[in-house]
Parts: C-alpha cells; sequence; structure tokens
C-alpha cells in the first residue's frame, strides 16, 4: 500500500490510456475517479452527495480518505480542462478516455462494488439524467465485453435494480 501511495504521488503521467491524468490499475484513485464521473454526470455537484459517499462507508470501501477523494475530484477537473476539447455545453468527454478510465479498474469484484457505489451516487438525488445512463451503461457494456482486461462481469446478477 505505502508503495502505491509513493507512485501515486509523484507527477501526473497523461495520455498513457486516455488524455486525462493515468492512476495504478485497480487503485483506490482509479476507483475513485468513477465515482467523480458519476458524481459530475448530471453537470452539478452537491456537497450532500460528497457528505453521503462519506454516510454510506464508500470512501473507507475505496480505501481513499474523503481529502484524498476530494484531490481526485480536483485534478479530474483540472485535467479535464487542460486535456479535453470544449463544446457549446461543457468539455466533452470522448468514449476513448472514458474506455481508458475504466480500464483502469480490471478486478471483476473491484467492477462490481465500484458499480453499486456509482449506482447509490447517481441513484441519490432521485432522478436519472441520460448523461447519468449513458455512463452507466457505458460502464456495463465496456467491461461484460471483457475490453480492458480480465474480469468480465457475465454471469453476475444484473446490477440494475
Amino acid at each position: 500500500m505505502m508503495r502505491m501511495q509513493a507512485r501515486e504521488s509523484q507527477l501526473p503521467v497523461f495520455g498513457v490510456r486516455h488524455p486525462l491524468r493515468a492512476y495504478a490499475t485497480n487503485s483506490p484513485r482509479a476507483q475513485a475517479r468513477l465515482v467523480v464521473l458519476a458524481l459530475l454526470a448530471d453537470g452539478q455537484l452537491d456537497e450532500r452527495e460528497i457528505d453521503a459517499l462519506d454516510r454510506r462507508g464508500i470512501f473507507a470501501d475505496l480505501g481513499i480518505a474523503r481529502s484524498a477523494f476530494v484531490e481526485v475530484l480536483s485534478d479530474f477537473c483540472s485535467d479535464v480542462a487542460d486535456q479535453l476539447p470544449v463544446s457549446g455545453s461543457g468539455y466533452q468527454l470522448t468514449q476513448k478516455a472514458l474506455a481508458g478510465m475504466l480500464d483502469e479498474v480490471s478486478d471483476r469484484r473491484v467492477r462490481v462494488r465500484l458499480l453499486r457505489h456509482m449506482l447509490a451516487v447517481i441513484n441519490s438525488d432521485g432522478h436519472l439524467s441520460d448523461a447519468e445512463k449513458s455512463l452507466i451503461c457505458t460502464a456495463m457494456e465496456h467491461w461484460q465485453s471483457g475490453r480492458g482486461g480480465e474480469g468480465r462481469l457475465q454471469g453476475s446478477k444484473p446490477l440494475l435494480s
């Protein structure tokens, strides 16, 4: 664990799998960034959503402190602003960029747990936006297809119940 933290605290590496900051495969920060995507998918961030993550024990389950999660959130916003194109409706997260971030989680059990956390975040406001639906569907399709490493989700229980 100490080696992973030391490696992640070095200067960020960009462009390995996608144009954003790269994290070690299956690391707490790689997982946290996908939860950040779920937080931001509807275009709004509410401090209560982060509080809900804490109350639900999601930070502990990811193996990351709340302060480190907020760093991942801040780094993601900075990376997006520096690396992704802008359209009339905001920054464009390409399929390649999303696939690269999804590929940073290869363990099947971690993927299933992470999808549950992402769904909890998305459902926290009682509204499912098109962008939120797209994020979850893309993650499930990407991971079920076997792209991005081992750990297919086939045969697992439906996650959208």
